[in-house]
């Protein structure tokens, strides 16, 4: 079993420090909510971004790279065949759980609305009641000393030239960054091995296809 783990991921609901912005109340009146109950989107809000978090403007507030990364994890072979797990661990901590039969919404702004709704909540359910994505209390940590196989792919990590990823009999965690820029915020000091698949960055869902189809070869499924 493969799991792909997202880490530091950039997103969240939008901070009580921009909650007073004209910028971020206007869009909350013009879609029925309050300012706490928006997602924090960088493509609407960059420049509120920048007045309260000078320099992270690029980097906050990134649903749109979630929602082409979950549309890909969960479309892929690895997952219809039930051997792929998708777990979401975001800057501010909460652990995002989800379920691999979860459809996501083409809809980028449907999408929107199902984040902030979970974000809230803490769960989405279907209508039969099943849970499709929830917050979990797990820590980080806690997740990562399992007992599994973890493999960090960073740009500062080994080059490997041919793309394989030195997959084993053991089911395997690959931990990749949630963030369009940057580093890591966590410290992953204590996974030994750390891999960078290509000698440019790449998006997170290219990266994580990337792994899912290296992970199908390693199983034949190609």
């Amino acid at each position: 079993m493969l799991e792909i783990l997202i880490v530091d991921a950039e997103l969240q609901l939008v901070p009580a420090e921009m909650h007073g912005d004209k910028q971020i109340r206007k869009l909350a009146v013009e879609r029925g909510k309050r300012p706490e109950e928006l997602l924090l989107d960088s493509n609407f809000m960059h420049s509120a971004i920048e007045r309260y978090f000078p320099g992270r403007s690029n980097r906050m507030g990134r649903p749109d790279i979630f929602h082409m990364l979950m549309n890909v994890v969960l479309e892929s072979i690895l997952n219809k065949e039930a051997d792929l797990r998708l777990n979401i661990h975001t800057v501010e901590g909460k652990f995002i759980k989800v379920n691999p039969n979860t459809r996501i919404p083409k809809s980028y702004n449907r999408f929107v609305g199902l984040i902030e709704k979970l974000l809230q909540k803490g769960k989405i359910e279907s209508p039969d009641g099943k849970v499709l994505m929830n917050l979990d209390k797990i820590s980080l940590n806690d997740h990562l000393n399992d007992g599994m196989h973890n493999i960090l792919l960073s740009p500062d990590g080994h080059l490997i030239k041919s793309g394989v990823l030195p997959f084993d009999e053991r089911d395997t965690r690959i931990v990749i960054g949630g963030f369009s820029e940057g580093k890591f915020i966590s410290d992953f000091s204590g996974i030994e091995e750390k891999y960078s698949i290509f000698n440019e960055e790449l998006t997170i869902w290219t990266v994580a296809n990337e792994c899912i189809a290296s992970y199908e070869r390693y199983l034949k499924l190609q």
